[in-house]
């Protein structure tokens, strides 16, 4: 991995405000590394930048001369029906020129609901091979933002799609289902990390195989009748940490181990009951 791309995914991203995990970063630099191996070729965008946490990202895998587009409301915030995000155009600049630099941006600002897919495909001087649709998040808009970034996707492109499972948004999960109703030329492959994925039928193999490798576990429901795969990611807590550490195989031989092991699952009853944690 470039060091500048690994130093935004591991650093330079949690100093942007945004949602993106870790896991999701990883997953998109997995699958735009088999799309450079398959040869695809395109420009990136975005339809909902916020502050530009995952724009970046996309902008940072990208090369010259490809057009990175990125599409906010910014200052037309009166137009942001459902306050999903709050683009901030001031801030998205600064934080793209920290990170990265600005020679290939193409802004536009405005509500994506005025764009066709025409117009993604101007911005972008092409089609476009990676497409992050993260604006509002209405069932309207979703289902219209989704449906020009399909029509603007070029063969082998990628579109991610971001709060299609999150309970917050019940919008995007219904924008999705009514776009799928008039059945498009697109499949979802993967789901993980806040992140649903679609490729065109011909790739979805080669992506599916991608997104696994960087899950821990995976399960393969359906989803809008076709095969997904769902990434599973584990992040190991204080206990698996401990158990793998050099100081934890030192002592758990000797006669220290026993009031240690009490010690901890005590506490850890005790944590859950005055914490109230819930078991899932």
């Amino acid at each position: 991995m470039d060091a500048r791309i690994a130093r935004y995914i591991h650093h330079g991203k949690f100093y942007v405000d945004g949602w993106l995990r870790t896991e999701a970063a990883l997953a998109i630099h997995a699958l735009v590394e088999r799309q450079r191996a398959l040869g695809v070729d395109g420009g990136v965008a975005e339809i909902g930048v916020h502050h530009g946490k995952l724009f970046i990202l996309l902008y940072l895998l990208s090369r010259s001369p490809e057009p990175a587009v990125a599409i906010d409301l910014f200052d037309d915030q009166h137009l942001n029906v459902d306050l999903s995000g709050s683009g901030d155009l001031r801030k998205f600049r600064r934080n793209l020129e920290r990170h990265a630099d600005s020679s290939r941006l193409v802004l536009h600002q405005g509500s994506s609901l005025d764009l066709a897919a025409t117009d993604l495909i101007r911005l972008g001087n092409g089609r476009l091979r990676m497409i992050s649709v993260d604006g509002g998040h209405t069932a309207e808009i979703t289902a219209h933002d989704l449906a020009i970034a399909s029509e603007a996707l070029a063969e082998g492109g990628i579109i991610v799609v971001d709060d299609v499972f999150n309970e917050q948004w019940p919008g995007v999960a219904d924008g999705v289902q009514r776009h799928f109703v008039r059945r498009p030329n697109l499949v979802p492959f993967a789901i993980g990390a806040n992140k649903t994925y679609f490729c065109r039928p011909s790739h979805r193999e080669a992506y599916r195989d991608a997104a696994i490798a960087m899950a821990d576990n995976v399960t393969m429901p359906e989803f809008l009748g076709e095969p997904v795969a769902v990434l599973q990611f584990g992040r190991p807590g204080l206990k698996e940490r401990l158990a793998h550490s050099s100081l934890w195989r030192r002592l758990r031989a000797t006669p220290a181990a026993m009031p240690l092991r009490w010690a901890w699952h005590a506490g850890r009853s005790v944590r859950r009951g005055v914490l109230h944690r819930e078991d899932f």
